[in-house]
C-alpha cells in the first residue's frame, strides 16, 4: 500500500506537468482572455492529463516497449489476452486422461480479466479472475462456473471450481480443483492473439480444422 501511494504522489505531479507543457503548446487565440486563462491554469492540463491517465491504462500497457513502464507506474497486469491451446490431463475411473482445451482470456484493461475454457464437451466461464504477484513471478487465479454435459447431464451436471496457473515464458500451467472434488493439471503453451468464441473457431484458428 505504501509502495503504490508512494507511486501516486511522484505520478502525478509529473502527469500534471506534462499535461501542461503540451497545453501550453497548442494554439488557443479563439477563445475569450479569462476563459482563456482559467483553462491554462488547471482544467485543461488536467483534461490532457486524463487522457494520458486513459491511454496508460488502456492501450500503453499492452504495447510490448511500453509494458513494463505502465507496470512499474501504474501497476498493470502483463497483456496476455488472445486463445491458448493446451492439454487438461486428469484421472477418470482410474484412467488417465487426456483432453486438448483451449483458454480464451479477454483483457479491456490493464486490470480486468475474463477466462473461458473450451473443450469438445464443455464451456467454463470466470466468475472471479485476477493477476497477482507470487514469489516474483505472475499467477492468474480464477473461480468458475462449468456448464453441464449436454451429452450426460446426470454423470457430468453443471459445477464450479477453482483454478491456478502460473505464467512463464509464453506459457501458462497449473492445477484446477472442483466443487465434485476433483482436480486436474492445465498446461498451454501456444497462444494466438485473437478472441474466439467456441472450441470449433479455436480449432480452426490454430489450423485443425477447416471452415
Amino acid at each position: 500500500m505504501k509502495n503504490i501511494l508512494f507511486k501516486q504522489l511522484i505520478i502525478i505531479p509529473v502527469l500534471y506537468i506534462i499535461a501542461k507543457f503540451l497545453w501550453d503548446l497548442l494554439s488557443k487565440e479563439f477563445l475569450p482572455e479569462i476563459l482563456r486563462g482559467i483553462l491554462s491554469d488547471l482544467l485543461g492540463p488536467l483534461f490532457l492529463m486524463t487522457i494520458v491517465l486513459w491511454l496508460f491504462i488502456y492501450v500503453f500497457w499492452k504495447i510490448p516497449v511500453l509494458e513494463k513502464l505502465t507496470q512499474l507506474l501504474f501497476n498493470t497486469k502483463p497483456y496476455i489476452q488472445g486463445t491458448w491451446k493446451g492439454i487438461l490431463k486428469y484421472e477418470y475411473e482410474k484412467k488417465k486422461i487426456e483432453k486438448k482445451v483451449f483458454l480464451v482470456i479477454s483483457q479491456i484493461d490493464g486490470y480486468s480479466l475474463y477466462i473461458r475454457l473450451f473443450t469438445n464437451e464443455r464451456i467454463s466461464s470466470s466468475i472471479f479472475a485476477k493477476i497477482v504477484l507470487y514469489k516474483g513471478e505472475y499467477r492468474i487465479i480464477y473461480t468458475y462456473k462449468n456448464e453441464e454435459s449436454p451429452d450426460n447431464k446426470e454423470e457430468n451436471p453443471s459445477h464450479e471450481g477453482f483454478c491456478q496457473l502460473d505464467l512463464g515464458d509464453n506459457i501458462l500451467q497449473g492445477m484446477y480443483y472442483t466443487t465434485r472434488k476433483t482436480f486436474g493439471e492445465l498446461c498451454f503453451d501456444k497462444r494466438k492473439r485473437k478472441v474466439i468464441s467456441n472450441f470449433k473457431n479455436a480449432q480452426i484458428l490454430f489450423g485443425e480444422a477447416s471452415i
